[in-house]
């Protein structure tokens, strides 16, 4: 597996939706093989977006963006929400996990994620191959005093707002 080019926060690159799950194995790959803690995050055109965080055990998580944390707007319809449960994402909770989630632990979670993710991109999100998606990767360091999932929470990416993944 290969090494993570980080952009920087909002410093993000524009490819393909194709370019983007063409490498998503890799990407996976590498969040998985990394000792530090990244987040690589893909938004579509429509603010809609994916996102991975590794926590530098092997460990990465898959996020899809959720009615929760994204304003006023609608991201996602009652029929696109429930193809996700079918997928196998965790649903959305308010403080913690405002967004759909995956968490890979091995390999086999980690083929899966790239399989749940591929479909929500596609058949959910309804990317076509040919759109652009803008791709950030950035490290984070977490406080010795928060675990992974309460940084994760107070760090939050909320569509529209100023707080960030940092």
């Amino acid at each position: 597996m290969g090494k993570i080019e980080l952009t920087g926060y909002q410093q993000g690159i524009t490819t393909t939706v194709g370019q983007l799950l063409a490498n998503l194995p890799e990407l996976l790959g590498a969040l998985s093989n990394s000792n530090k803690n990244i987040v690589a995050l893909a938004i579509f055109a429509d603010q809609r977006y994916v996102q991975f965080w590794s926590d530098g055990y092997g460990n990465v998580i898959g996020e899809v963006i959720s009615n929760l944390n994204i304003g006023d707007s609608i991201a996602l319809s009652l029929e696109a929400e429930r193809e996700i449960v079918g997928i196998g994402f965790s649903e959305p909770v308010e403080y913690l996990n405002p967004n759909w989630t995956y968490e890979a632990t091995d390999e086999r979670q980690l083929v899966r994620l790239f399989q749940m993710m591929t479909l929500v991109v596609t058949a959910v999100l309804k990317e076509e191959l040919h759109n652009t998606v803008e791709v950030q990767t950035w490290e984070v360091e977490i406080p010795e005093d928060h675990s992974r999932d309460d940084f994760r929470a107070t760090a939050r990416v909320y569509v529209g707002s100023e707080q960030v993944d940092e």
